[in-house]
C-alpha cells in the first residue's frame, strides 16, 4: 500500500484583509454592541416584512432573493436584529426579513437563526472572531486539483471536520481529472478517494476543461444548496462556469513562482442553478481555513473510522495522540487506517489545541 504524508502544514496565520473584510468593520461593531441583547424573533409578528435569501454581499449592500428570479438590494441598520450572537451579522445563504422602502434599497430588519454555517477564524488586532463565509448549507463540495495545485488530504480533512461540526453533507470533488493520468501520485489519489467513499462520503472526479463527470456532478447536487470550497487555483470558478454552461465566475491560473492560486473570487456569492434546481455558493479561495472554536477533544469523533476502536484503547478518553495502548495507533501500524489520514487527525488536533490555549491565555 502506498504511503503518503501530507506536508501541507496548517498553522493559523493572520488573514490578509480584502475589501469585503474591511467593509465588515461596521458589522463587527454592530455585533459587539448587540452581543448581550436577547434575541426576540419577529417573523410572523409583522405582516409588512418580506422573507428572502441573501445571495451576495456587495460592499455595504446585500442582494436578496425574495422569489424565484426576483432580487432586491438591501442593507442592515443599527437596529437590525440577529439570531446569531457574536458572529458575522449577515452572510450569503442567510434568511432575512425585509422592510421594503420607498427607495430602491430595502432594510434588513432581522437575520434569522442559521441551521448551520461554514466559517473561519478572522483576526482583529488583539483577538479573533468568527467570520461566516456561508450559511444554511446542505452540502460542502471540497474541490481539489489533481496536480496543479497538488491534492492535499490534510486540507480535505479540515473541511470534512468543519462540515461534520455543522451537520453539513460532504462531497469530495477532484477537478482537473485530465491531469490525473500524468500525475506520479495517481495511485495514491485514487486510493484516497476510495477510502473516503468507504467512510460514506460522496466523491466525484471531474474536469471543467473536458466536461468529464459534469453530468454526474449535476445529479448529485440537484435541489441542494452546495458551497464549493478549496484553495485558490483548484478550478472552482471554471467548474462553476462549466456547470452553468456560461461564464458566471472569473477564472485565473496559478502564480508561476509558487504554483499557488491567485484569488479570482473576492467575496462569497450564491447562485441559483438553472430552473432553480438548487443553489451553488462560490467562495474566495482560502489559504488558511479552520473551524471557529473547535474543541480539540471532539475532533476524534469526526474521524468515523476511529469510533469502533475507541473501546479497545487501554486509556479511558484516549485522544489517539501519544497514549500507550491506543487501538487507533495500532490500526495505523497495521495499515488498517492509512497513515496520511491519521496524520491529518494529529495535525488538526495540534492546531485546535494551540487555538484553545491561545484563547485562554495559555500561550
Amino acid at each position: 500500500m502506498q504511503k503518503y504524508t501530507d506536508d501541507d502544514s496548517s498553522s493559523t496565520q493572520p488573514i490578509r484583509r480584502s475589501h469585503s473584510d474591511r467593509s465588515r468593520k461596521k458589522e463587527i461593531k454592530h455585533r459587539e454592541r448587540h452581543s448581550e441583547k436577547k434575541y426576540t424573533k419577529t417573523e410572523g409578528e409583522r405582516t409588512d416584512l418580506l422573507k428572502g435569501k441573501a445571495l451576495q454581499i456587495d460592499g455595504a449592500y446585500v442582494i436578496v432573493e425574495t422569489a424565484p428570479n426576483i432580487t432586491t438590494r438591501a442593507r442592515t441598520i443599527k437596529s437590525t436584529i440577529s439570531g446569531n450572537v457574536n458572529s458575522t451579522l449577515i452572510a450569503v445563504g442567510d434568511i432575512v426579513m425585509l422592510e421594503q422602502a420607498e427607495t430602491d434599497i430595502s432594510v434588513i430588519r432581522e437575520v434569522l437563526p442559521r441551521k448551520n454555517k461554514l466559517s473561519r477564524l478572522a483576526h482583529k488586532k488583539r483577538n479573533t472572531f468568527e467570520q461566516v463565509i456561508a450559511a444554511n448549507i446542505d452540502l460542502i463540495g471540497i474541490v481539489s486539483g489533481a496536480s496543479e495545485p497538488p491534492f492535499r488530504p490534510g486540507l480535505v480533512d479540515k473541511y470534512i471536520v468543519a462540515a461534520l461540526e455543522e451537520n453539513i453533507g460532504v462531497l469530495i470533488i477532484l477537478n482537473k481529472a485530465d491531469q490525473l493520468e500524468t500525475d506520479d501520485r495517481k495511485e495514491f489519489i485514487l486510493e484516497a478517494l476510495t477510502y473516503y467513499r468507504s467512510l460514506g462520503y460522496l466523491s466525484a472526479i471531474v474536469s471543467a476543461e473536458t466536461g468529464e463527470g459534469i453530468d454526474e456532478l449535476r445529479d448529485i447536487i440537484k435541489d441542494k444548496t452546495i458551497v464549493f470550497a478549496g484553495k485558490s487555483g483548484v478550478g472552482k470558478s471554471s467548474l462553476l462556469n462549466t456547470l452553468f454552461g456560461q461564464e458566471i465566475a472569473r477564472t485565473q491560473g496559478l502564480t508561476k513562482k509558487s504554483q499557488r492560486g491567485m484569488h479570482t473570487t473576492t467575496y462569497a456569492s450564491i447562485i441559483a442553478m438553472p430552473d432553480h434546481q438548487g443553489y451553488v455558493v462560490d467562495t474566495p479561495g482560502i489559504k488558511e481555513f479552520f473551524h471557529f472554536d473547535l474543541d480539540p477533544t471532539q475532533i476524534k469523533f469526526h474521524f468515523i473510522e476511529f469510533l469502533p476502536l475507541q473501546q479497545q484503547c487501554q486509556m479511558t478518553g484516549c485522544l489517539h495522540i501519544h497514549e500507550a495502548g491506543c487501538a487507533v495507533s495500532e490500526a495505523v501500524d497495521d495499515e488498517i487506517i492509512p497513515e496520511w489520514r491519521y496524520n491529518s487527525y494529529v495535525s488538526l488536533w495540534e492546531e485546535a489545541e494551540r487555538e484553545r490555549k491561545s484563547r485562554i491565555g495559555g500561550i
